[in-house]
């Protein structure tokens, strides 16, 4: 174990600085035995794993859709889509949630996705993300930065090529997302700012005592959460259009 591992045992043991697990018990929280469950860009279920399909039931399920084709072979959905445009192959009114995590950074054009989205879900059904604030030194560093620097550093990080995607941050700060969110019919249920453990500052100790200083600087107050590195979402689709 190195040392910035250690380091990050020592500083970040608590699940409350783990962002997947705080998305995760949202989810949990919203579904009910019998729910139509989509993860959009669920890809091969290996970056985020769950155990949705007890919560869903033998009525319920949990359906896979991305434009990468393991998720054919996700082991955690009842069955997957290969997505090959912006529309999403489904009937209107199909599902009780749609949850996304780490995808609406990719999404070039938020009308057209989030009105795929609202066609999708059932009236009173949720929209649940997890995605990156554009307004984080994470995010600003990656958009002042060509996408061969970021497979580079992302590779220096340990993570696979094939998971590694362009971004555009369309959809990634509390007022976009408000805005787009409200253009297309949703309803805010909650909305809120999340800083983790500087997972991207590992590569060397000073830079990552650096990220936890920063870390507990935007955690201390209100006032620094448009600088915290996630937004977590939980809109509606209204039972009323």
């Amino acid at each position: 174990m190195g040392k910035c591992d250690r380091l990050k045992k020592s500083y970040y043991s608590a699940s409350q600085y783990d962002n997947d697990s705080v998305f995760l018990e949202m989810i949990e929280t919203n579904i009910s035995s019998g729910f139509v469950v989509l993860d959009l860009g669920a890809g091969a279920g290996h970056k985020f794993i769950y155990n949705l399909k007890t919560k869903v039931g033998s009525t319920g399920q949990i359906v896979g859709a991305d434009f990468d084709k393991r998720v054919l072979e996700n082991p955690l959905i009842h069955y997957g889509v290969v997505l090959n445009g912006a529309g999403l192959p489904f009937d209107d009114d199909t599902f009780d949630i749609v949850f996304t995590r780490y995808v609406l950074e990719h999404v070039a054009d938020p009308d057209e996705f989030l009105i795929e989205i609202c066609r999708v879900l059932k009236p009173g059904g949720a929209f649940l993300f997890l995605t990156p604030n554009k307004w984080h030194y994470v995010c600003i560093g990656a958009r002042c930065t060509p996408h061969r620097f970021h497979e580079f550093y992302n590779k220096k990080r340990g993570q696979e090529e094939t998971d590694i995607f362009p971004t555009v941050y369309r959809l990634n700060s509390r007022s976009a997302l408000r805005h787009h969110l409200k253009k297309e019919g949703f309803v805010e249920k909650e909305l809120k700012m999340r800083e983790c453990c500087p997972n991207y500052l590992m590569l060397a100790v000073p830079l990552f005592l650096m990220g936890v200083a920063y870390e507990r600087l935007v955690n201390a107050t209100e006032l620094l959460s448009g600088l915290r590195v996630n937004i977590l979402g939980h809109f509606v689709k209204p039972t009323n259009p």
